[in-house]
Order: structure tokens, then sequence, then C-alpha cells
């Protein structure tokens, strides 16, 4: 499930910062 997803990503701070990075690049190309 994307909570299951969401949880991983908090405890995994690499995973984290990908998806840090994901979402300024998609707002990036919204903008």
């Amino acid at each position: 499930s994307n909570l299951v997803k969401v949880l991983g990503w908090y405890d995994n701070e690499y995973g984290y910062a990908c998806r840090l990075a994901e979402f300024a690049a998609y707002v990036g190309k919204k903008i």
C-alpha cells in the first residue's frame, strides 16, 4: 500500500531524500 511506502521512505533517509528530489523536480516542471 502507499502508506507502507511512505513509512518506508521516512524510515530510510536516503529514500526520503530521493522522494523529495523527485517531488521538487515534479513541482519544477509545473512552474
